[in-house]
């Protein structure tokens, strides 16, 4: 889980350059995948591999009162995208775009340390609303399991794409040594393509939800849908909820985790209408910097908030479970059951519910 820049503002005028110098030479198919077709860099050949693996996960889990909701279930299956090319940057072959799709859903049956692969799922409180989760450059979605389960405990699904170059899988398959720069910036780059890979997502939960022979069937709400991600991976949700280039608009809120607006996307972030955003940032950040986390909650319209976490580092605060992660699930369980579920809290309580001595303090406008 090695991060390979010191800071990102290094990175997004490397990928800038990039994308300004490949601009004439490539353009990626995107027909299908409801995103507009847009320049980007090469991008990589998909090859499943295995599921999640066991890690962590709270000792305690938070359960939704009157549920039968005791572990956490995995599902996962390989996501193709008809019409979307894939390119390996170390060897030029191409491909149909494809990836490994995770997703995790309440189950019935208790899990310890690891989600259980096709567990029975709970149905007592379902459907279910929908978290599409985007990881961050060189991890994968199963690092953020601490996270990912507390929100399924409380009754989501969440749907997590394995991308198929940014990923930790994908930096470690194809042998990508980060030092190299060059090389580094076309696997990291493809953050362009992402936006579609969680359209995708939602489409495919959207048939298994409606397969019988699978346990997701009828397990989600698709009505009610949040974006969420962290690092690049928040950038990526923040352009697939909240700008022209990529917005999807059956999103109805956005969770960026010590993301940034990133100008390679190249549309107008937020335009109307609006949506609910949540944003979260540690404030020993040395990756993301706080600065671009405020120019996100700065620049977007009402309902939103920002969760500052104090003396948090780039990913710490969600992948392992500590004051800050339990900060941000529940903040991000306040925000989502006012704008998913559209429960009775209080515009008060949703706009100081962050405000943990010590760990944490919550700035809301939610007009």
């Amino acid at each position: 889980m090695r991060l390979r820049r010191p800071t990102r503002p290094t990175l997004l005028v490397g990928i800038v350059g990039a994308v300004v110098v490949l601009i004439a030479a490539l353009v990626v198919a995107n027909r299908g995948s409801g995103v507009p077709a847009r320049l980007s860099v090469p991008t990589a050949t998909t090859v499943p591999g295995q599921t999640s693996e066991s890690v962590p996960i709270r000792p305690q889990q938070r359960q939704v009162n009157g549920s039968n909701i005791r572990g956490l279930g995995e599902y996962s299956t390989t996501v193709t995208e008809a019409g979307r090319i894939l390119c390996v940057p170390t060897t030029g072959a191409c491909s149909t775009r494809s990836y490994l799709l995770h997703v995790y859903y309440p189950s019935m049956q208790r899990t310890q340390n690891s989600p259980l692969v096709d567990a029975t799922p709970a149905t007592s409180g379902s459907p279910y609303p929908l978290i599409v989760f985007a990881a961050g450059f060189n991890v994968d979605p199963s690092n953020y399991l601490p996270l990912i389960s507390g929100w399924v405990h409380s009754g989501y699904v969440v749907a997590a794409p394995r991308f198929p170059l940014s990923s930790a899988w994908a930096i470690s398959h194809y042998g990508v040594n980060l030092s190299d720069l060059k090389l580094s910036d076309a696997f990291e780059s493809d953050m362009l393509n992402q936006p579609g890979d969680m359209q995708a997502a939602i489409a495919e939960v959207t048939l298994l939800n409606q397969n019988p022979s699978v346990p997701l069937n009828g397990l989600v709400n698709t009505n009610d849908i949040a974006a969420a991600g962290q690092s690049d991976g928040g950038d990526t949700a923040l352009a697939f909820a909240d700008n022209s280039c990529c917005r999807d608009p059956a999103v109805k809120a956005a969770i960026v985790l010590s993301g940034a607006e990133f100008p390679p996307y190249r549309g107008q972030y937020f335009p109307s209408p609006a949506i609910p955003l949540m944003v979260a940032q540690g404030t020993a950040d040395t990756v993301n910097p706080p600065q671009l986390s405020a120019q996100i909650y700065a620049q977007a319209p009402a309902p939103k908030l920002y969760l500052q976490l104090l003396g948090a580092d780039h990913l710490v605060a969600y992948t392992e479970v500590d004051p800050y992660e339990q900060a941000v699930l529940k903040t991000s369980l306040a925000f989502l059951a006012t704008y998913l579920r559209d429960a009775p809290t209080s515009v008060t309580q949703l706009g100081t519910v962050g405000n943990i001595a010590g760990v944490a303090s919550e700035s809301a406008d939610l007009s």
